[in-house]
């Protein structure tokens, strides 16, 4: 194979240069920014932190292996080794049948009811209570109904204590009792208020006493005087006005007269006035030992000029004036005393001499 060969004559490349190796500049550090004040805090808290939170566990550490160490000693390292053990068979267990699955059920059943034992007593004891609250309600109920619709309970006699003026009839009238009525139906509060609305009714009580019998006691009011306004109604010993003059009512009593009945029905303070003053008079009249001897048949009040009394059987007038009631009956009761010891009856006695109090005019029939 011919090949071509270059001419002689070629012109040569010229050869390179050595290159002369040179100590590369040692590069400058680029300059750190300066680290915030507060990140470099932070980093730093973090730090001493980390560095609390592991102390106490390489100092553990150390202990931990600085004690076998020391405890050991060069002979007994070879103690210390680990020894192999042989690996165990591995053996399949064998398939239970149904009756072995049984009686594993019931002994875990039992492990587990022996376990919650204490539970389980708890809940039956608060389950046993239930029933038996409902059990007594329900029992309850079934006793309330049979009470109030057996005739055990029903009433056969009504005993009736402290009535004079009121019939039994009108007390049992007056509490809404009635013979054959359940005594249950009866409320220990509902009935007294029913007494208390009849006029002649002051106090009531009312008691049951099973299985059918019921005791009504009442205080009646007492009636010491009339009070004359449009008719005459009757006057407690209270000063209280409770029920107009009937038929059956009493009428042998002083009157009190000479009240301005408008007045006397819309003022209230003069309508007290005159009563506890009326009341009043009755009561030092009585202490003064007059009022078997010359009962009182009415009280006229003269408005400024005081109060006057017509007394006895044939109205013998007595003036008292304004004031000093027990002391003018007192001097009253001298004068009477002296003129009975000489036969004579005044047919007007005056104590209402302002000038001078001790002093009585009597005239003479």
């Amino acid at each position: 194979m011919n090949r071509r060969r270059a001419p002689t004559n070629a012109r040569k490349k010229p050869a390179r240069k050595k290159s002369i190796p040179r100590k590369p500049a040692a590069k400058k550090p680029a300059p750190k920014r300066p680290a915030r004040k507060n990140v470099a805090a932070k980093k730093a808290a973090s730090r001493k932190a980390a560095a609390k939170k592991s102390a106490p566990r390489a100092a553990a550490r150390k202990t931990a292996r600085e004690k076998p160490a020391r405890m050991a000693g060069p002979s007994d390292r070879s103690q210390n080794r680990r020894r192999p053990t042989a690996k165990k068979p591995r053996h399949r267990k064998a398939k239970k049948t149904w009756r072995e699955r049984l009686a594993g059920a019931r002994d875990g059943s039992g492990g587990w009811l022996l376990a919650h034992r204490a539970w389980l007593r708890r809940g039956g004891q608060v389950a046993l209570g239930g029933l038996l609250v409902v059990a007594a309600i329900w029992i309850g109920e079934q006793t309330v109904r049979y009470a109030h619709e057996a005739e055990a309970f029903a009433i056969r006699k009504i005993d009736i204590q402290g009535n004079h003026q009121l019939e039994d009839i009108d007390v049992r009238r007056a509490a809404r009792l009635q013979i054959g009525s359940n005594i249950f139906e009866i409320s220990a509060e509902d009935a007294p208020k029913h007494l208390l609305q009849h006029p002649w009714v002051g106090e009531a009580k009312v008691v049951r006493k099973l299985p059918g019998r019921v005791r009504i006691e009442i205080v009646e009011r007492q009636p010491v005087a009339l009070v004359a306004l449009d008719q005459l109604y009757l006057v407690s010993e209270e000063g209280a006005v409770f029920k107009r003059l009937g038929v059956d009512d009493p009428a042998d009593l002083p009157v009190i007269t000479g009240i301005a009945s408008e007045r006397f029905y819309d003022d209230f303070e003069y309508r007290k006035a005159i009563l506890l003053r009326s009341m009043a008079l009755l009561h030092d009249y009585e202490g003064a030992g007059l009022a078997k001897r010359e009962p009182v048949s009415e009280i006229h009040f003269e408005g400024a000029n005081g109060i006057e009394l017509f007394v006895g059987d044939d109205g013998m007038n007595v003036r008292l004036g304004n004031g000093q009631h027990r002391q003018k009956l007192r001097r009253l009761r001298q004068v009477l005393e002296r003129l009975t010891k000489e036969n004579t009856r005044p047919s007007y006695v005056y104590l209402d001499n302002v000038r001078s109090p001790e002093r009585v005019t009597v005239r003479l029939p």
